[in-house]
């Protein structure tokens, strides 16, 4: 079975940590553009029916964009933002794809999410 969806807009890629002062205490921090599209995955997953697979998992993210970003950190930012909704968690990820595509207009993120084969199990030594 799979969970196919679409992310409307532009994809935002995961942003550095920032550091922060409050007085004399440091404290980190996620970027709030970061945060609110991680968030705003998360929404649009549940209102399309997600629900958490268990056990090991591929994804394939398809990235239309106008822009420039780094299909490493597109991709940390959208599987953050699946972190419980469409898996427990995004170590569960065992075989990931991302493809980016640069358009005109029409920014979106399709992505594709299903449970892993028998050949994707990492063997032990």
């Amino acid at each position: 079975m799979a969970i196919k969806i679409t992310i409307p807009g532009r994809p935002v890629p995961k942003a550095r940590p920032r550091l922060g002062m409050r007085g004399k205490t440091a404290y980190i921090y996620t970027p709030s553009r970061t945060k609110e599209y991680e968030e705003f995955i998360g929404w649009t997953a549940k209102a399309a029916g997600c629900k958490p697979l268990e056990g090991p998992v591929e994804v394939e993210l398809w990235c239309y964009t106008k822009g420039r970003a780094d299909v490493d950190n597109l991709s940390k930012s959208i599987l953050d933002g699946l972190n419980g909704i469409a898996f427990e968690d995004d170590s569960q990820v065992v075989d990931l794809h991302v493809h980016k595509r640069k358009v005109k207009t029409d920014e979106r993120v399709e992505i594709e999410i299903r449970e892993a084969g028998p050949w994707t199990t990492i063997a032990k030594s």
